[in-house]
């Protein structure tokens, strides 16, 4: 609510439509679960019972490593961009996106191994 009592919905800023899903990953040495997926980037809850520290603060770069269903496994470079909140979910972007990677993303969102050119 802002000052005067009125409900402020916050604007969506992301530019591509984020995907559902419950996809096991590492990010930056520290298992994780995918909860949503995009071609620009992702949201990864942590496991509650990692006790090892983790660094995800807010511009901080690191590895995501995850095995599409149908592919090879993919190791990309992402930059954090929403800090662990109260829920254990982080987001971040990927960094320097290479076709391939950008068709298996689009691979597993859609379903298909492959996207057709």
């Amino acid at each position: 609510m802002n000052r005067n009592g009125m409900k402020v919905m916050r604007k969506e800023r992301r530019r591509d439509r984020r995907r559902g899903l419950n996809l096991e990953a590492t990010l930056g040495g520290h298992e994780v679960v995918l909860t949503d997926l995009s071609a620009a980037g992702f949201g990864a809850a942590l496991d509650a019972t990692d006790r090892t520290p983790f660094s995800f603060r807010l511009g901080a770069q690191s590895r995501l490593e995850l095995k599409a269903p149908q592919g090879a496994p993919l190791s990309l470079s992402v930059e954090i961009v929403r800090e662990m909140g109260d829920n254990g979910v982080v987001g971040g972007v990927f960094i320097g996106l290479t076709d391939a990677a950008y068709n298996a993303i689009e691979g597993i969102l859609t379903g298909r191994s492959q996207r057709r050119g």
